[in-house]
């Protein structure tokens, strides 16, 4: 993790913000490859490395289950390991089915500038870092 993470925000990110600073915190992590999805892409995954496939749900209310399923059948189709990055709260049901399908959910603090795993894999990632992890 040769990057400086990134910077605290002065206000909540928007949701194309939110994209740009899960991106930011993927190449601090060691993704350095990270590239923000565009056009058809964008409907599979919000950003996408040569090893992971993530996806930034930006919405004021706690992550479901399905958001996490489709995380984790995504990427068992393209071989890629699957990051869910929230802001906020998670259900504890979409917590339970992120640690046995080995999604990894991190949670992001735009204004404080922190990301903090959320789910076993999670915090793996977060203390461990993504080059570190083969997938």
């Amino acid at each position: 993790m040769q990057a400086q993470p990134p910077l605290p925000r002065q206000w909540r990110a928007s949701d194309s913000e939110a994209v740009e600073l899960c991106r930011e915190w993927m190449i601090y992590l060691g993704a350095g490859d990270v590239v923000v999805a565009q056009g058809e892409v964008r409907r599979v995954c919000d950003l996408y490395s040569s090893h992971f496939l993530a996806w930034v749900d930006n919405r004021r209310q706690n992550l479901e289950v399905a958001v996490v399923q489709n995380a984790a059948n995504v990427a068992a189709v393209d071989g890629r390991g699957p990051l869910v990055f929230v802001p906020g709260g998670i259900y504890p049901e979409a917590q339970d089915i992120a640690d046995t399908l080995g999604v990894a959910l991190l949670r992001f603090d735009s204004l404080g500038g922190d990301l903090d795993g959320a789910s076993a894999v999670g915090r793996q990632l977060r203390a461990r870092g993504l080059a570190t992890i083969a997938t």
